[in-house]
């Protein structure tokens, strides 16, 4: 359907039935192998708020969907990605989007304090294998690395049996892995200092560019979602550590989470600019709020485009890596997880700060 998306523009007034149309015009649509369709027509209508006279249209149009009329079913991304760009104001997506970026409302300077937060993520096999022998599961959870941004680990608990590694934390032979903790974030402003890095970083901006939901899987091919006018985190990553290293800078993606959205990896670009330190670059944060955070903060860009941030927790997993996988009789999946990293009502406890990444780990 979309062979490359328009630069979009937040329009000032909701739109109707043509702003859905033209949403759909630009659909970066699921690929067959990738997708799922699994939402229900009933759901699909919940989920877009769009009423029936439009979603018919809409399926008129070309809404790839698969099963019969009247019991169509539908891949979720689509859906996510059809609303977000609808314009309409009143899909379930595009207040959920308002409502996560509201912390980008706030002065930038919030976002380099230390800030302690309440951790949790449990692991769980993917409903095909929910029966499964648990002597025959293998779980993997990204170790989670506060320091790398000036932050520290205040308490981490692994569960009996798992092994803490640098990177990973592991076990075996168990049906299900859940770790939890308490955990300190922080981070420190940074400006780019080179011009050429600062033009390498910022090409792929909210002007030319669109954020989207969609598989891990479908965003390692970065330039097939590039390409239509995409750039979710880990494709626009993924090349802009490319195009650095191309122009002689030392660069490598980073794979974590974004603290206080439910259960959202992340990834983003570090960078070692021309002054010895490493520079965090977020083009999707970037396109995220001129596109969709209500009222964002005027100078929120300039603190994605060089800081560390205290909204970020790191891993030592690159942007192609999963936070998380199962092994079972070695065939790897995706298990099911659930993340809850909630902002602790108390403040850090007064401690010796980390200093921040400087480069020497790239």
């Amino acid at each position: 359907m979309n062979t490359q998306a328009k630069p979009w523009v937040r329009p000032t007034q909701p739109r109707g039935l043509e702003g859905w149309l033209e949403s759909l015009r630009d659909l970066l649509v699921i690929p067959a192998e990738l997708r799922d369709e699994w939402v229900e027509r009933d759901a699909a209508l919940e989920l877009l708020q769009c009423g029936p006279e439009i979603f018919d249209e809409l399926l008129r149009a070309g809404l790839p969907h698969g099963g019969s009329p009247g019991a169509e079913r539908f891949d979720r991304f689509d859906l996510v990605n059809l609303a977000l760009y609808s314009g309409s104001g009143t899909s379930v997506p595009e207040k959920t989007m308002r409502y996560a970026l509201r912390w980008m409302h706030a002065d930038p300077g919030n976002l380099f304090r230390p800030q302690r937060w309440n951790y949790s993520v449990t692991l769980s096999p993917p409903a095909r294998d929910k029966e499964g022998d648990p002597e025959r599961m293998e779980w993997n959870l990204a170790t989670p690395h506060p320091e790398l941004s000036g932050g520290w680990t205040e308490s981490l608990s692994i569960g009996p049996g798992a092994v803490l590694g640098d990177k990973d934390i592991t076990v075996r032979g168990t049906s299900a892995l859940g770790v939890s903790g308490v955990l300190v974030t922080s981070g420190e402003r940074r400006e780019i200092r080179s011009e050429r890095l600062r033009e390498i970083v910022t090409s792929y901006g909210p002007d030319r560019f669109r954020w989207g939901r969609m598989p891990e899987e479908l965003q390692w091919r970065k330039d097939e979602v590039l390409s239509q006018g995409y750039a979710p985190c880990i494709s626009v990553c993924l090349e802009l550590a490319e195009r650095c290293r191309e122009a002689g800078f030392e660069a490598r993606t980073r794979r974590g989470w974004i603290m206080g959205m439910l259960d959202l990896a992340h990834s983003w670009l570090e960078v070692v600019d021309e002054d010895g330190l490493v520079k965090n670059v977020d083009p999707a944060f970037v396109i995220l709020a001129d596109h969709h955070a209500e009222a964002a903060h005027p100078a929120i860009a300039d603190a994605f485009t060089g800081s560390l941030l205290n909204r970020l927790l790191p891993t030592e997993h690159h942007a192609d890596e999963p936070v998380n996988g199962y092994h079972h009789d070695g065939r790897f999946a995706h298990p099911r997880h659930q993340t809850d990293i909630q902002l602790s009502a108390e403040q850090p406890a007064p401690h010796e700060r980390v200093t921040a990444g400087n480069g020497t780990d790239h």
